[in-house]
Parts: structure tokens; sequence; C-alpha cells
């Protein structure tokens, strides 16, 4: 651009120059000559010397108006050529509008002593260059400002790409533990209650080895409660099979609640209400698997220590959060409510992104998860 600008300004000063030499005496052509050197020679200063650039112009439409005066022709256009260097540099308003009055004033002093129409025709021609000088800067100010912007949105862009990238990363990994987890949970479970029922299958089957002639009524009753708690331990090793094994297309929203809300209903012999309410939209599969987590604890818990037969799960999208509150009918615990490794672990996963767990005990005992939503 600074090149292309160089050669406009050099042809304003070279055409008009060779144009109006007929007006020069033969005795001036080397003094004449010498000014157009000059005039080009300041040209090149200008463009070299941008520390100098108000100093620069100031000696050219005073040099330029001077040798428009001088000599006439059509050499008032030489002081276009330094109109268009002083909007050089995207100058601001006020700035423009006092190099185009300075330059007006040059201009009009060259063409002293010259044809009305000439001047008027000059002043409008330069009022008008001055016009489109200006809009094509604020253009070019626009233009740069859109690429700035354009720079800052790719920018923006490729942060957002690498937050969605640590976001899934991190979403795997939450669900990578969420699994080590759940494996811990199952294998307690087997520990604890399918192992104690097999041990003392086999201590009642020892027992009724030994009864059979001594008095067979007993040992009939001892067998028959072997066969009870054999079935109790198939459909406990069933539910547990079931949590292990993938279960086809239903493993793709592998943490749903309402999937949830089907197994616990089928699985713990209880009846689950489940509903949601608010504006309901699409949550990070981080924040699906705590709320999953925290259900799933809690309508374990109220079975297990409060012997609920009705859970009541809701799910209440707010403007900036997004809630869920599990209420049962069990037994209400006593004061002080102790936070078992259960709690412990729902507060844990809270604390990651920012939410919180709180309990009520009123006729019905309720937990509360509450997390907030991105933009909220």
């Amino acid at each position: 651009m600074n090149i292309l600008l160089y050669r406009i300004r050099a042809l304003l000063v070279a055409v008009p120059s060779v144009i109006s030499v007929i007006n020069v005496s033969p005795s001036f052509y080397a003094f004449y000559t010498a000014c157009v050197l000059l005039a080009l020679l300041l040209i090149k200063a200008s463009s070299l010397l941008p520390k100098f650039r108000n100093l620069l112009l100031a000696a050219e439409f005073i040099s330029f108006a001077w040798f428009s005066h001088t000599y006439g022709g059509v050499l008032f256009l030489l002081l276009f050529s330094t109109l268009i260097a002083s909007f050089r540099g995207r100058p601001d308003r006020m700035y423009s509008i006092l190099w185009s009055a300075i330059g007006l004033a040059a201009l009009l002093t060259g063409l002293q002593n010259r044809d009305p129409q000439l001047l008027l025709t000059a002043a409008m021609l330069w009022i008008t260059s001055a016009a489109i000088l200006y809009a094509s800067k604020e253009y070019e100010e626009k233009h740069h400002q859109i690429e700035d912007l354009y720079e800052a949105l790719a920018a923006s862009h490729a942060e957002l790409d690498a937050a969605k990238s640590r976001m899934q990363e991190y979403a795997m990994q939450v669900e990578y533990q969420a699994q080590i987890e759940e494996r811990n949970r199952i294998a307690k479970d087997i520990h604890d209650d399918l192992g104690h029922r097999l041990i003392r299958v086999k201590m009642m089957s020892e027992a009724a080895l030994h009864l059979f002639d001594a008095d067979t009524a007993r040992a009939r009753g001892t067998v028959e409660q072997i066969r009870d708690q054999l079935q109790d331990s198939m459909e406990l090793m069933r539910r547990t099979v079931r949590r292990l094994a993938a279960d086809g297309e239903k493993d793709i929203r592998r943490y749903a609640l309402d999937r949830l809300v089907e197994e616990s209903a089928a699985g713990l012999g209880i009846t689950v209400n489940f509903q949601v309410t608010g504006n309901p939209r699409p949550l990070y599969p981080s924040m699906e698997l705590i709320l999953f987590k925290n259900a799933q604890e809690a309508i374990t818990n109220a079975v297990r220590h409060g012997k609920a037969t009705s859970v009541t799960v809701d799910l209440d999208f707010l403007a900036s959060s997004v809630s869920l509150t599990i209420a049962n009918n069990g037994s209400l615990p006593e004061e002080p409510i102790e936070a078992g490794l259960g709690m412990r672990g729902m507060r844990e996963r809270m604390a990651l992104i920012g939410g919180r767990v709180e309990w009520t005990k009123t006729d019905r005992f309720s937990i509360t998860t509450t997390l907030p939503l991105l933009g909220g």
C-alpha cells in the first residue's frame, strides 16, 4: 500500500510538471527541473521519515503553493498529492479537517490572480477529494476493526473448542470414577449381603443333614428355609447382574433418571414417582452423572435405612440452576443427622462444580441436590 501511495503521489507531481512546462521560459528550464526534482525528493522523504510527517506535509503545502503560483498551468494539482498523504495513517476527524483546511488555503493561494471559475472548480474538486479520502479512511478503519474482531472471534472459538475438549475429558474421568464407585458398591453388596446369605444357607444345610434321622419335620422346615434363602439370593444376584451388564440401546443414556426410576421400582419393589418441572434443557454429561448418582444414593438409603415403600423424584429446571429432590415415606432419621459415606460422596461430587446438597425433615424426609447452570 505504501508503494502504491508513493507512485500515485509521484505521478501527481510529474504529470502536471510535464504539462505545465510549456508555460516556462527556456532560460528557467534548469531551475524548473530542479524544483520538480526537489518536489519528488520531498515526497520520498515523507515516506522514509514518518516521524517528521507533519513537518514535511507543511513544507509540501507551502512549496507546492509557491510552485503553482509562480509557474501556473496545472501545477496546483501537486497539492492534491499532499492531500492524499495527509489522510495516510487513519487520522482522527479533527486532524483530517485541519489538514484539509490548510491545504485548501494553500491551493487558493497558489491560484491567486487566476480565473475565478478555475478557483471555484479547484475548490470544489479539493472538497470532493477530501470527502472521498475521508470516507475511504473510515471504510478502511472499519475494515481493520472487522479484521480485529474476526481474529478475536477465531481466538475465542479456539478457546471454546479447547474448553469443550477439556469438559469432555473431565466428563469421561468423572464417568470412569463413577464406574469404579459403582463396582465397589456392587462388590460390597455381594460381600455383605449375598456372602452372608450363602454362609447362612451352608450352616442351615449342615443342620438339616443332622436332623434328617432325628427330627424329619424340623429337617423339612430347615430345607424350606434354605429354599427361601436361595430364592432371595437369586433375586439379589439378578439385580446385581443387571447393574453390571450393558442394556443395549438404553446404555446410550446410561445415567438417565427415568431409567433409574424404572430400575429402582422393579428391583427394589417400591413405588417411584418421577416428574420434571420448569424449562427442561440438555445438561453436560458430568451433571447428568452427578444427578444420577445422588438420586441413586438417596433412593438406596431411603429403602435401606428408612424402610420406605414410596419415593418421589422431582427434577426442577430454574433460570440459573437445576435441583433434584428425593422424598420418601420411610421412617424419619433421629437428630442429629450424621453424614455417612453416601452423604459425604454426594457432597464431594457437588464440590466439583459448585453445587450443594440439603436435606429437610418434616412429614417426609427429602434430600435436594442443586447444580448451577451455565450462564446463570
